[in-house]
């Protein structure tokens, strides 16, 4: 199964273009079994989109990436919103009391706010080696995932309808668990970064 596990949607702040219901739409479109749109610092996108998913049939994750001091930070399969501007060890703590997973998102990219080499100091879940609009840094991410044995995810980042799914995690049939079980596979297409 593919899950796209980083989109943004128009509710994050001059950044994302699409509409939670249209991302839905392309989504299923383009073959995906799942996604989870992340926007910065809100859940807005995704409780919009819960309903229309559910009547859909179509498996929405919970999620969205965090401004952390130190950089961005996926947190899914939560249900409240974290804050932004705490530490990146507040943020994964946050995270992993509601239950969810934290996520190290283009740990690796300078340009975009990664976290650098501090994902091999923090309790992060996984390492998002496959981002779509990573260009140069998503190798680097996987060899640290590599050396770290962790748990690898894929995700679009789009921010433009046409980008979703570009990039994805593989999972068998319970995302959650496998990438607590470090059992998914990032594959995908990059999309043009400029």
């Amino acid at each position: 199964m593919k899950c796209d596990l980083h989109i943004h949607s128009f509710y994050s702040f001059n950044d994302g273009v699409n509409s939670p219901k249209d991302i839905i739409k392309q989504a299923i479109k383009v073959g995906l079994d799942s996604i989870a749109i992340t926007d910065h610092d809100t859940m807005n996108g995704f409780f919009k989109a819960k309903n229309y998913a559910k009547k859909l049939d179509f498996d929405l994750v919970p999620g969205i990436e965090i401004s952390s001091r130190e950089g961005h930070i996926l947190g899914i399969f939560i249900e409240e919103e974290i804050p932004k501007n705490i530490s990146a060890k507040e943020t994964i703590e946050m995270i992993h009391t509601q239950g969810g997973l934290a996520i190290a998102a283009h740990p690796y990219d300078i340009f975009r706010k990664g976290i650098g080499d501090l994902v091999k100091k923090l309790k992060f879940d996984a390492i998002e080696i496959m981002n779509g609009r990573n260009y140069l840094a998503n190798g680097k991410a996987r060899k640290v995932a590599e050396e770290l044995n962790i748990a690898v995810t894929g995700g679009s980042d789009a921010h433009i309808i046409d980008e979703i799914g570009n990039c994805y995690t593989l999972y068998k049939n319970d995302l959650y668990n496998e990438i607590k079980n470090g059992e998914t596979r990032a594959e995908g297409n990059l999309a043009n970064p400029y």
